[in-house]
Parts: C-alpha cells; structure tokens; sequence
C-alpha cells in the first residue's frame, strides 16, 4: 500500500515514517507542501492508496490540495485523512466539505492511526482495489440501486462512509443542535425499474439538488444511501419553529412537474417523504452512526403517508 502524508512540520513527516515503518505495510513518500504534493501526484502513473493531509498550511491549505484531489477520477473514491490540531465543529466541517474520508487530531496517536490504516489496507486488498485504473473506472460508473453513491453537483454532497464518520465525530462534541433526517423517494425501485440508468440518476441528482436548496444557509451535509434514499445532518440552532414541517412540502414543491411516463401511458411523480429528524445528542461514538439507518427506515414507513407538516 502507498500512502502519502503532506504535512510542513518535519517533525510530524518524520513520526508519520516512523509510524509506519514499524506497521510495516505500507510505504510512505512525504510532501513539505501542497504545491510540492500536487506536482508528486500528477507525476504518479499509479495513485497513491492513502493521503494524510495536514489541514493548515503555509501557501495552499490542506482543504485546498484536498478538493483539488477529489476532481481527479482516478483518486474519487481514495481515503483522505485530514491530520490537524484542530477540532472545533467547524474545523471538523471544512474537512469534510473539503472531500475529507475522516478528520484525525493531534497530537497524532500510534494506535489511532495504525487503526484508520489497517482499515484501508483491508479496502486496498479487496477484489476491487486490484482492479486496473481502467476497471476501477467502468465498475464506478456502473450504477447499483442498492449502493449508496455520490452522484455530483449537490450542494455539501458527502458520501457515505464520510457521513458516518463525520456523525461519529460530531458526537463527541456539542452535539446538542445537530440533527439527523432522510429523504426516501416513493416507489423509487418501481422508477428504477422503469427508467434508463441514466435517468434514474438524473432523478437522483434533481431530488438531491432540490433538497439541498430548500437547506440553503444552514450548516448541513447529505449523503445519498442507496435504495432511492438520502440522509441529512444539519445544525439546528438557527432554524425556525416550522422548518421541519415545511422542508418536506417546500422539497414536493420544487420536484411537482417531474413526471415519468410508465408502459401504461400514465406517469410517476417523483416524491421523496423525510423522516422525523432525530437529535444526535442522544447518541455517541459508533452507535451515533446508526442513527443514520434509522431516520431511513422511518421515512420508509411514511412513504405514501400524509405529509410530515400534516402528520402531526
């Protein structure tokens, strides 16, 4: 496995080799900036299996050469780990708005990250990490109903494992604003099964864009799930009594003149129902996550049930 850290203190560069010369699966190479990292990347005719990016620097910050990676296709789907002091919510926030798989805080510890790495190590050895970079490519843009994805060009889009990770560390801090919803889109295997992949995920990318406009100046993040579904967290602090009860009729409203012909000559409109949103403070560390799972199940249950806003 090849990893690459970036970091300008060569005191962390050099733990960083230490570190993993003792795990002994992997190799490091080591950039002192992030211009020095870009021209390392580009010149690689393999990718790298793992960054470690130092969030603050000198010139081109971490969140910067972060975003600048993930526009490359070959590094997509490649586990970023931001490596910073700090830690407060919205230092948390710009990593993972930056692309970031997981956030790690110093003063770095050996068990800790070992741990994220032995993780990718087992990813690097699964049947698709020895794919070519050509394979890799045409497996991506296969499209799995079931299979959570990143579809693109929705506002403060993470994937999933990163929405994961970012709630579980979420909940280590104030969490006492934060809160979990889902979108599931009514008969949305029923379209799948109607419509063309394309399509289906032209439906996908709309409905995420909608519900991320009606989430316009708040502090959130979404995440598609898989199975038509979407799940949100979103700080609640500055929201109105209301909010909840109108985002769902507010997002019907933005997709009411999308209609899908079926083989009958009638048509499907597409329309997501929400869950209740959940409040994270009730959770901690790996159970925080699962909370996720359950705000899906719930907007599954509500699919073709009254609106939330009249619901209760």
């Amino acid at each position: 496995m090849r990893i690459l850290a970036v970091d300008d203190d060569p005191f962390i560069r050099d733990m960083l080799r230490h570190i993993l010369d003792s795990w002994g699966l992997a190799t490091l190479a080591t950039a002192e900036s992030a211009e020095r990292a870009i021209l390392m990347i580009t010149r690689e005719e393999t990718p790298f299996d793992c960054l470690l990016i130092d969030m603050r620097m000198l010139g081109v910050s971490g969140e910067e050469l972060c975003s600048w990676v993930r526009t490359l296709p070959e590094y997509a789907d490649t586990p970023i780990f931001m490596v910073t002091a700090l830690s407060d919510k919205s230092d948390i926030d710009a990593a993972f708005l930056a692309g970031a798989s997981d956030y790690i805080s110093k003063p770095i510890s050996q068990t800790d990250i070992i741990s994220r790495l032995n993780q990718v190590h087992r990813r690097c050895n699964s049947s698709k990490a020895r794919l070519t970079i050509e394979e890799q490519t045409l497996a991506a843009d296969r499209f799995d109903f079931n299979k959570p994805k990143r579809l693109g060009g929705i506002s403060r889009e993470i994937d999933i494992d990163s929405m994961e990770n970012y709630i579980i560390k979420a909940s280590k801090l104030d969490a006492e604003h934060i809160q979990v919803f889902s979108f599931v889109i009514k008969n949305a295997a029923k379209l799948h099964e109607m419509c063309s992949e394309k399509t289906f995920i032209n439906i996908l990318q709309i409905t995420g864009m909608m519900i991320s406009r009606c989430l316009s100046g708040h502090q959130f993040f979404i995440s598609n799930a898989g199975y038509g579904a979407f799940v949100g967290v979103l700080d609640s602090s500055s929201i109105l009594e209301n909010f909840w009860g109108e985002l769902e009729a507010r997002v019907h409203a933005k997709l009411s003149d999308i209609k899908i012909p079926t083989p009958s000559g009638g048509s499907i409109g597409v329309v997501p129902y929400m869950s209740q949103p959940q409040a994270l403070n009730m959770w901690s560390g790996r159970h925080a996550a699962d909370i996720l799972y359950r705000t899906i199940g719930d907007a599954e249950s509500r699919c073709g049930s009254l609106s939330l806003s009249k619901s209760k």
